[in-house]
């Protein structure tokens, strides 16, 4: 069926975790080109109601209220849209919130739903006979538009009340009942103006004809405003009112894919490109640009193990050029099922960040550190990624081919980084240790030492080209991050003679014998406690279902910590122990000795998260695997039918896949704000994959648009949704509070490199213990939904902590 000509469409964005989703529903009628010339996302508070009569109403031909948390008649939580409901001045769609607030805006009342069954897929039957949106062409006309119900997700806890309903509203469609669930309000319509809203949600990647829906509406917007033969395009000052923007194109489409540049959805809290630009728009690159080099080795110390290896090129403390080394980083990939590279360095020195006093420190050996404290005006992902996007285009061309860490950033960021990235997050208040915390930590490394999936060696480094001669000059509009390392004397990238002594370095190591490391693995772990006791965090889980039964959240990821202290610990010897007790595909060894926080000198990261939180490829490909769902494995020597008994029966669990199925839907809306609309696909879903326990996992992919950066993709998303739950930023708020604003750090955040070609790989932090000084933490937590039982959570997070550092103590 031909589709209407696409109107000017603003989407009120209640910071919902779903409200990108409905731009897949455009891109399959539409082109990219169109969509992001045509609908824009908008925060609900950016303008207030007289701003927006004034300066955006005149100039769209209809609005989509989105989703999002919190209740239509709190003034708080819906900001202007009642009024915007009640003056009727173009076609409007309500979506869950949205759909409430025509109810409310109307005369309605709003209720409990009678079951709560967030992230389950329930069918909807249109009234007989069909009215409106379901009685158009465009739905009828649909596969499947003839059919009595079709299957659809929702995530609502309240809902209108039929008994409230005002004569200006006619009930459109309803839920069907069930034995333990209700028949509820699932569609409305105004009698006289063109208003339509539905309870579910549509833009679900499990919601069926969700197109269909969206281009019934689109054609009464047409009829609306009498069929015009096209739509003018959204004016600059609207689409300039986008939270993030993505290009309408990106790097290596087809070329029947590339057209126009434009704007779109989602927040900039900072101006990020994937290239660096002066003021006047052209490039800015360095007079040295730097290049890769690689000397791959065969068969040559095929037969080392990567510990030893490990031990006599980075770890030993009398090996050559140690002292000029900040750290030691293992990116080991201990996993017995996927095949994947291992990465040793010694990186040359240390960036860290502190959001108390939003300063950053430079760490280098046999130096004090040096700080920086950051303007008002600058995030420290807006520091970091301008530097990091001028050192990736002094690489000139890229290949496709290269994946891999390549040489770069290595490090993390931690879960209160979220203060930076969240649009909307207020930051809280701190107290005086959190002066001293690491909140970011990467380290720069220009050469490692990979072993690859199938056991072949590969120094890898980045070199300065000789040609240009002469000392590197600051570019105009070269950013503030290079400008200031450069002051204090950091040089990226190796010159010939240094790559070639790290050859020479390589070289005896690979070619000697076989002989055994010296150090073994801890021959136990120390004894964790939980930091809450379990009747505490029982309460929590009632705390955060009850928020969820008020509509405030669809499910909250939450958490506790559990600590332990060993004097005299080696944090090495420990890795060793937890790798073989618990691989996993980004197990991962950083030792930053030269370190401090309130908890001791010296900090280490022990990880053995099986978790991807984001990928980008030398393609600009990325993607995420979120988990949700867990089950214990088990015992070793136990029965295999028993363990697979038990992971098909969390393939199984309704509860389980529903925890998946609305991080899903968060990860989809969290990359279509950094990725070209129409690339963003869900290959794989809710699988089950089993390593130290059984988990359900996903993957979602997306391309990266040509006008974000690596380090500006990966703080879109931030923090991971699989973390926080949904709606992010409310589920945040919310978490803060329940968690007794006990900092999560590292854990819960985001470790891994940013290739100095912009290849990146990014593992949430889970199942990990950090050190520092002789004190040891391991966070662990589970997704609350309402449906949680309260001794089923905590056994969960019991059965997490355990499959990493076994035996706790002081658990009920």
């Amino acid at each position: 069926m031909t589709v209407p000509p696409l109107p000017r469409t603003l989407i009120l964005d209640y910071y919902d975790s779903y409200t990108n989703n409905l731009l897949t529903l455009f891109t399959q009628l539409y082109s990219d080109a169109e969509v992001l010339d045509k609908v824009v996302v908008v925060k609900a508070d950016k303008y207030t109601w007289t701003d927006f009569k004034k300066l955006v109403l005149p100039h769209i031909d209809c609005v989509i209220l989105s989703p999002g948390p919190g209740r239509p008649d709190n003034p708080t939580d819906i900001g202007f849209a009642l009024d915007l409901l009640r003056l009727h001045a173009l076609p409007i769609l309500g979506v869950c919130l949205g759909h409430q607030a025509i109810g409310v805006a109307f005369g309605g009342k709003i209720i409990n739903t009678p079951q709560i069954t967030h992230g389950h897929v329930v069918p909807i039957a249109p009234v007989r006979p069909t009215k409106k949106l379901f009685s158009s062409s465009a739905w009828l006309d649909s596969p499947a538009g003839k059919e009595e119900q079709f299957d659809v997700v929702v995530y609502n806890s309240l809902t209108v009340d039929p008994k409230s309903l005002p004569d200006d509203l006619e009930v459109t469609a309803w839920s069907v009942a069930a034995t333990d669930r209700p028949s509820t309000i699932q569609g409305l319509r105004h009698r006289s103006h063109p208003i339509w809203g539905v309870q579910y949600h549509p833009e679900s990647i499990s919601s069926t004809r969700g197109p269909a829906l969206l281009q019934a509406f689109l054609n009464e917007v047409h009829l609306y405003h009498k069929r015009p033969t096209t739509f003018s395009s959204l004016k600059p000052e609207i689409i300039s009112s986008c939270a993030y923007r993505v290009a309408s194109r990106a790097a290596k489409l087809p070329r029947s894919r590339r057209v126009s540049l434009s704007g779109l959805p989602t927040p900039p809290i900072t101006p990020s490109g994937s290239r660096a630009a002066t003021p006047s728009g052209t490039r800015a690159v360095s007079a040295k640009p730097s290049h890769m080099a690689e000397k791959k080795y065969g068969v040559v110390g095929k037969g080392l193990r990567t510990q030893d290896v490990f031990e006599r090129l980075v770890l030993s403390p009398t090996r050559k050029g140690k002292e000029k080394a900040i750290g030691e980083v293992w990116l080991d990939g201990q996993t017995p099922t996927r095949p994947t590279t291992t990465s040793l360095a010694s990186p040359s020195f240390l960036v860290t960040y502190s959001l108390a006093t939003r300063t950053v420190t430079l760490h280098r050996p046999s130096n004090e550190p040096i700080t920086l404290p950051l303007s008002d005006k600058t995030t420290f992902w807006d520091w970091f990624s301008a530097g990091n996007q001028i050192l990736t285009a002094r690489l000139g061309t890229r290949s496709s081919r290269t994946n891999g860490w390549r040489g770069g950033w290595v490090g993390w960021f931690g879960y209160e980084m979220k203060e930076e990235s969240l649009q909307g997050y207020t930051r809280r208040n701190k107290n005086g240790t959190q002066a001293d915390e690491v909140d970011a930590a990467w380290a720069w490394s220009d050469k490692l030492l990979e072993r690859t999936s199938d056991g072949e060696w590969i120094a890898r480094g980045v070199l300065r080209h000789e040609a240009g001669g002469g000392e590197e000059t600051a570019s105009e509009g070269e950013s503030e991050m290079l400008n200031w390392l450069r002051k204090q004397g950091i040089e990226f990238g190796l010159e010939p003679a240094d790559w070639q002594e790290y050859l020479d370095e390589i070289q005896p190591i690979l070619m000697g014998s076989a002989d055994r490391a010296t150090t073994q693995p801890a021959s136990s772990f120390p004894t964790f406690r939980p930091s809450a006791t379990g009747e505490d965090y029982r309460t929590r889980i009632d705390a955060c279902r009850e928020a969820i039964r008020q509509g405030e959240s669809y499910e909250l990821t939450l958490t506790t910590r559990f600590d332990a202290s060993a004097p005299n610990l080696d944090p090495y010897s420990l890795y060793l122990r937890l790798r073989s007790f618990n691989p996993a595909y980004y197990s991962t060894y950083i030792n930053f000795p030269c370190l401090s926080t309130p908890r001791g000198q010296g900090m280490s990261v022990l990880s053995s998260s099986p978790e991807r939180f984001l990928r980008i490829d030398g393609d600009r490909r990325v993607e995420m695997m979120p988990i949700k769902g867990t089950r214990a494995r088990v015992k070793p020597g136990q029965s295999k039918e028993e363990d697979a008994r038990r992971g098909e029966e969390l393939r199984n669990d309704h509860k389980e896949r529903a925890e998946n199925l609305m991080i899903v839907d968060l990860i989809r809306s969290d990359l279509l704000s950094c990725c070209i609309p129409s690339t963003v696909t869900v290959p794989k879903l809710i699988a089950l994959e089993s390593y130290g326990v059984h988990n359900l996992v996903t993957t979602v992919q997306g391309t990266l648009a040509e006008n974000v950066g690596s380090v500006e993709a990966v703080r879109r998303c931030f923090p991971p949704g699989s973390m926080t739950g949904a709606p992010k930023l409310r589920s945040v708020q919310l978490l803060d509070d329940f968690e007794k604003q006990q900092r999560r750090g590292i854990y819960s955040g985001a470790l891994g490199y940013f290739s100095v070609d912009g290849v990146t790989d990014l593992s949430v932090v889970i199942r990990t213990i950090t050190v520092e000084g002789d004190n040891l933490s391991i966070g662990a937590g589970g997704a609350i939904t309402w449906l949680s039982d309260r001794d089923g959570e905590w056994d969960e997070v019991l059965t997490k902590v355990k499959s990493v550092v076994g035996v706790l103590e002081g658990v009920e």
